[in-house]
């Protein structure tokens, strides 16, 4: 028996020899579920991860342990360490904003040491925190939810889905918002936000895996590190809408948004929440959002070059029978081998540059996206105050058609009793027409603005819609802001303010922003394209080749007969020092190559001139990008002091506007005034009340328009974003006169 034939007859023992012990160590696997956020409901997914894990062996059986007892891995001695509750900080999130007396909710065994790891965060922020222990009865004290402004939720192990919804429920019906800090799957389930360190536990759950898996088979498994967190917070927006909490534009731009945002109780809908509509359910900006999620792999797309390439070669060949025998066993007449062939890329600058110019380009996707928020936004406050007005001036209409039927009624009267004459009553019939027409004109396009918000708003287009009015003279809106009035008041001031809101604009444009990424994009892909024509691409190639079958004529060496006098004689020849090469054996081989193209028909040429056109084109779009944002700031803010000043002076003009009807009324009845000079006065009084019941919303469509500008959402505003908008107001020194 030769060489070969002596190493196939070995292997299988060979292997299971090696595989046996593996065998024997797969046995149960004992974890205390109190470590996984989900608990038991945790197994069945780590099952599954373990069973594809030990593909090829038997399976580890997984069982549940009591607590404190279990399987021992580095790093999971705890759920939450006292390192990963500070890092969630909680108490800058917006449902903790102005809290002063928070409760954390969690198993009795850990509630202690969660509050002692936050307990330093609190008192810097003057919150109170109050320890609510849950256990499985779900004994929910509501003494302790009695004054609290919002709750911070542990992971829930020892609860089941259907509990954890009945006790997130008991808060949202105490109004009181939640924030998860652990498990962010409870948002889900009614909490209102989840923290932006919340585990992610799908990655968790493959790391844990591994780890199990290693222990299956007797290896030492590595520590867990660091814990995963998600890439961004979750909201809930149901819960948002039953806890009547309108949520920032910053977190509805960067959260994974759960469920659907119903409009109030009633009907009635606030500017703010419009807002919060339009971001959460428009269905425009949901696609753009996917196609962002998606354009994102091109990130690991250009990565993936720099990784492993692992496959498999089979080849099969048939030569002449008198090449195979005269070949003396190297190249037999029917052969078959199968190659393994790894391949790894060393260096190339265009493999380089895609991954720099991908994520440029991602983060270039993103400050749009934002920018399509802000459109939508700007978008949806627009139609909101128009419908403002629209009512505003169907009021107005409504009263001057009573005053028209009123008017006609009066005439008609008058012509019964002889006093005046068919024309004039004619003259006020068609007053009353047109005053129809106007109502009914307004009440029309109030029904189409109303159908084209809600659908922006992703809501039925029947829906009723019930606009709340802002109140101008609140601070929210700048009006009773003293920094804002002394802008008003002085040209000076304003000047100044002009300038310093240009220099904010343009530093924290998203459009500039988006241009600066692509422009950085365009600028590394020149570079790259001018390194190509002399940077070679280096890689490394490993290859194991073994032969697979053998037959026909030549698939053995004359020496390799299995006469016994050929044998004898390969044997003396082999005891004298005579090595014979053996057939069929494996081959292997390890190489570098470097490739430097030389000429590729000029397209390298071709393309970085190309590049060098798209760079120049990015800064001429910023050029004018720059230019109009600060044309639009200017003509916003210019807009917003022409508009807050016609708020009084429509007033004013409406007021004796009706005071002069009111007499004209008077002195016609009378027969000392013409029916021309009633209906003059009447229509001056019409149109100086739908200019009044305009100025109010044409200042806040200014005001939402210079929001917009400054990359601010369109709405009303909180401290934070009137200091942003008026910063600098109050340093600006005051030179007298008026504006």
């Amino acid at each position: 028996m030769n060489v070969t034939a002596w190493k196939r007859l070995f292997i299988a023992p060979l292997l299971a020899l090696l595989l046996a012990p593996a065998v024997l160590r797969a046995a149960d696997l004992a974890l205390d579920p109190h470590l996984l956020p989900g608990g038991e409901t945790e197994f069945p997914a780590l099952r599954q991860a373990l069973s594809r894990l030990s593909a090829g062996r038997p399976t580890p059986t997984l069982v549940a342990a009591p607590p404190g007892a279990g399987v021992r891995l580095p790093g999971l001695e705890a759920l939450e360490t006292p390192a990963s509750l500070a890092a969630a900080a909680p108490f800058g999130l917006e449902p903790l904003a102005g809290a002063r007396r928070v409760v954390v909710i969690g198993p009795p065994g850990t509630l202690d040491a969660a509050v002692n790891a936050l307990a330093g965060q609190a008192r810097a922020h003057g919150i109170a925190l109050v320890s609510l222990p849950v256990g499985a009865s779900l004994a929910t004290d509501d003494a302790h939810l009695r004054g609290a402004d919002a709750a911070l939720v542990l992971a829930l192990p020892h609860l089941d889905e259907a509990a954890q919804r009945r006790l997130f429920d008991t808060l949202i019906d105490a109004g009181v918002p939640s924030v998860a800090l652990t498990d962010a799957r409870q948002v889900e389930r009614g909490v209102l936000l989840s923290s932006p360190q919340a585990l992610d536990h799908e990655a968790w759950r493959r790391m844990l895996a591994l780890r199990l898996d290693d222990l299956a088979v007797g290896r030492r498994p590595e520590p867990l590190g660091e814990r995963p967190p998600l890439p961004r917070p979750w909201l809930n927006l149901e819960t948002a809408a039953r806890l009547d909490h309108s949520p920032s534009f910053d977190l509805l731009s960067r959260a994974r948004l759960i469920g659907e945002a119903v409009a109030p109780r009633g009907g009635r809908l606030g500017l703010d929440r419009a807002v919060a509509l339009a971001l959460a359910d428009n269905l425009g900006l949901a696609v753009a959002r996917q196609e962002v999620e998606v354009e994102a792999f091109e990130r690991d797309l250009a990565a993936s070059r720099y990784r492993p390439n692992l496959y498999l070669e089979a080849t099969g060949r048939v030569i002449d029978e008198t090449r195979a025998r005269l070949a003396l066993g190297q190249e037999p007449e029917r052969l078959t081998r199968g190659t393994a062939v790894l391949e790894q890329l060393l260096f190339s600058e265009p493999a380089l540059a895609a991954i720099g110019i991908a994520d440029r380009l991602d983060r270039a996707r993103r400050a749009e996206l934002e920018v399509e928020s802000l459109d939508l936004a700007l978008a949806v406050s627009d139609d909101f105050l128009d419908l403002l007005r629209l009512d505003a001036s169907r009021e107005v209409l409504e009263a001057d058609l009573d005053l028209a039927r009123a008017q006609y009624d009066q005439a008609r009267r008058s012509e019964a009793a002889g006093a005046v004459g068919r024309g004039e009553v004619a003259r006020f019939a068609a007053e009353l027409a047109q005053a129809r027409e106007r109502h009914e004109q307004v009440v029309a396009d109030r029904e189409r603005l109303r159908v084209a918000l809600n659908r922006r708003l992703g809501r039925d287009p029947a829906m009723p819609l019930a606009p709340v009015e802002p109140d101008l003279e609140r601070a929210e809106w700048l009006g009773g802001d003293a920094r804002f009035a002394a802008v008003l008041d002085n040209p000076a001031r304003f000047a100044d303010w002009q300038s310093r809101l240009v220099a904010s604009a343009l530093r924290d444009s998203a459009e500039l922003e988006a241009l600066g990424e692509l422009r950085r994009a365009a600028q590394r892909e020149l570079a790259s394209r001018r390194r190509a024509f002399w940077l070679p691409e280096v890689g490394l190639e490993a290859r194991y080749t073994t032969e697979l079958s053998r037959g026909g004529e030549g698939d053995r060496a004359p020496w390799e007969s299995p006469d016994p006098l050929v044998q004898f004689g390969v044997g003396a020849l082999e005891r004298a020092g005579v090595s014979l090469p053996e057939t069929g054996g494996d081959q292997w081989s390890v190489g570098v190559s470097a490739r430097l193209p030389l000429f590729a028909g000029g397209r390298r040429s071709i393309e970085r001139d190309r590049t060098a056109a798209r760079l120049e084109q990015v800064a001429l779009e910023d050029a004018e990008a720059r230019l109009g944002l600060e044309a639009r700031l200017r003509a916003a803010s210019v807009e917003l002091l022409a508009a807050w000043r016609r708020i009084a002076l429509r007033d004013e003009a409406r007021d004796h506007a009706e005071e002069a009807l009111a007499l004209a009324r008077v002195s016609w009845r009378e027969g000392a005034l013409s029916q021309v000079a009633l209906i003059d006065a009447r229509t001056s009084a019409r149109q100086a009340g739908l200019g009044a019941a305009a100025a109010r919303w044409q200042a806040l469509q200014a005001l939402v328009h210079l929001q917009r500008a400054l990359g601010m959402a369109p709405g009303p505003m909180t401290a934070e974003a009137r200091d942003r908008l008026l910063a600098g107001t109050d340093e600006i020194p005051y030179r007298g006169g008026k504006g």
